[in-house]
């Protein structure tokens, strides 16, 4: 049975003049899962029917104010129990006549006097089950009903989102692929194609953000949600949140105002693309729903646990706040807290419960500790972060921050590249990329080519996409290490995952870059293996 179905007691009316038969009788049938409900009167047991629910009835047949038959009548002429089963009992074994009317009068059972307590309680046990068996089919139906509503609910919000993801992908793929045609055709005046081209980076990225929403999505209701926990310096990433989104707030006139406390830590073991994620939806949010005033961080640092720490970010805003209905939309996949929202301010509605669940995974929350329409409200983030004595910044932590911190170089003069991808476009993007880097470039659009390229040639670097046809990167990385060369291979992947990372290194690949690259973190990335070789 399932746990949210919770059976009741059967209830059975029992009625009969003498005191003594219905003490002798309710100790005969008394179970734990029945409720019993004994009359003398026949007008009480009456006015009984309107306040129980009753499963049985039984009714001594021979009573003075009025016979078990007519009391029959008077049951079966109540509605809810014109089906209810009622058994007699009488002392008159041997007579048909009494037995027949008992029948015709509604009864479904009797039983005679002197009572036998095996076949008495036999049969009440039958007509408890019946019930018993009855109101469990009616508790599933009313469970299925409300899974049905609430499926068709989902449906409903799937559909909404989905039509809302239409709109969020072609919106700015029609600027890319416009700005695209129109400079593919010669129609921009030369002095507007860096105006069009920073349009399609702003809009590509749009899509990027957009993706690796849908994708943690997905991911969450899949339980399937990656978290990459590593030593990382919390106060070097909240100087970069901070100096992020500062611009953002300038461009709308308002001021952000970070209070921090001083770390007397020197790091934190936590997923600090995850985090960085959080924050930047939360304070973001803050700033895009606020049109005056200011919006204040206030972090804070406070022991755990042991060699944990508490770490508590309240965000808090002026803009246009929501009441508590639309609050208890706000942490629901597919909604926003109310539809103009959507038509005024654009964004999918991911972003909240995405960055809920992310923070859960690292033992915290994301809460809501005040909101006014009209006035603003205040978010509250919590994480459970272990101290760490190790903050040394090193490439995969860098890599997942976009390598910003890493020395950039454009020139490797003389050095070999092998460039692998099955797709055309992607190596005359890495082309254009390395033009200017006096590099020897040649090209692989296979595994297998890959490897016979290797066994005769000497490269200093390799770019090794992943899936491709006849051979995949993993296998043509593998095979390379087998050949005893040791240079740094890059896996370059669509796949942004900690799977996908484990799979590369375990192949033999350095580090992996995820699609789509940006040619700065490319070239600090050659850079960074280069003089490391």
């Amino acid at each position: 049975m399932p746990n949210s179905l919770k059976l009741e007691k059967t209830k059975i009316l029992l009625v009969d003049n003498s005191p003594e038969n219905i003490h002798a009788l309710s100790n005969l049938i008394a179970d734990d899962d029945i409720e019993i409900h004994s009359f003398l009167r026949i007008d009480d047991a009456l006015a009984s029917l309107t306040t129980h629910d009753f499963g049985l009835a039984i009714l001594d047949s021979e009573m003075t104010d009025m016979s078990g038959a007519e009391l029959s009548k008077h049951i079966r002429a109540v509605k809810r129990y014109a089906y209810l089963p009622i058994i007699f009992v009488t002392s008159q074994q041997n007579n048909d006549q009494t037995v027949l009317e008992g029948y015709e009068t509604g009864a479904v059972d009797l039983l005679f006097k002197p009572l036998n307590p095996y076949i008495v309680r036999s049969k009440v046990r039958v007509f408890v089950e019946l019930k018993r068996q009855r109101h469990l089919m009616q508790l599933q139906l009313q469970e299925l009903e409300g899974l049905r509503i609430a499926a068709e609910a989902a449906t409903v919000a799937k559909s909404q989102f989905l039509a809302n993801m239409s709109h969020e992908i072609r919106t700015p793929l029609a600027a890319v692929m416009g700005f695209a045609d129109l400079i593919a055709k010669g129609e921009v005046p030369e002095q507007e194609i860096d105006e069009c081209a920073s349009a399609i980076r702003r809009n590509g990225n749009l899509l990027l953000r957009l993706i690796d929403d849908i994708l943690d999505l997905s991911m969450i209701e899949a339980n399937r949600l990656e978290m990459e926990m590593e030593a990382f310096s919390l106060k070097e990433l909240l100087t970069d949140i901070e100096s992020t989104l500062a611009f953002k707030a300038r461009e709308k006139g308002i001021q952000l105002h970070f209070f921090r406390p001083e770390f007397n830590v020197q790091g934190h073991i936590f997923d600090p693309i995850r985090m960085k994620q959080i924050l930047l939806n939360i304070i973001g949010n803050a700033i895009k729903f606020t049109h005056k005033g200011d919006v204040a961080v206030t972090v804070e640092i406070s022991s755990h646990s042991g060699s944990h720490d508490l770490l508590s970010v309240k965000v808090k805003n002026g803009g246009d706040g929501f009441s508590k209905e639309q609050a208890d939309r706000l942490f629901q996949p597919f909604t926003q807290a109310d539809a103009s929202v959507k038509r005024k301010f654009g964004g999918s509605g991911l972003g909240l419960i995405i960055s809920r669940q992310l923070a859960r995974a690292m033992g915290g929350d994301i809460t809501i500790l005040s909101s006014e329409v009209g006035v603003g409200a205040e978010f509250e983030i919590t994480a459970i972060l272990e101290r760490s004595t190790d903050a040394n910044t090193h490439l995969p932590q860098l890599r997942k921050l976009g390598f910003e911190n890493l020395q950039t170089k454009t020139s490797f003069p003389g050095k070999k590249i092998l460039a692998v991808d099955d797709a055309r476009d992607n190596l005359i993007l890495l082309e254009f990329f390395l033009r200017g880097t006096e590099t020897h470039l040649t090209f692989a659009s296979n595994g297998q080519e890959a490897l016979d390229l290797c066994r005769n040639n000497k490269f200093d670097i390799i770019l090794m996409d992943i899936q491709m046809p006849k051979m995949d990167g993993l296998e043509a990385s593998a095979g390379i290490r087998l050949m005893g060369q040791k240079l740094p291979i890059l896996a370059l992947t669509a796949y942004a995952n900690k799977t996908e990372y484990d799979k590369c290194r375990k192949a033999g690949c350095n580090d992996v870059l995820t699609k789509p690259l940006s040619r700065d973190n490319l070239l600090r990335a050659i850079h960074y293996y280069l003089e490391d070789a």
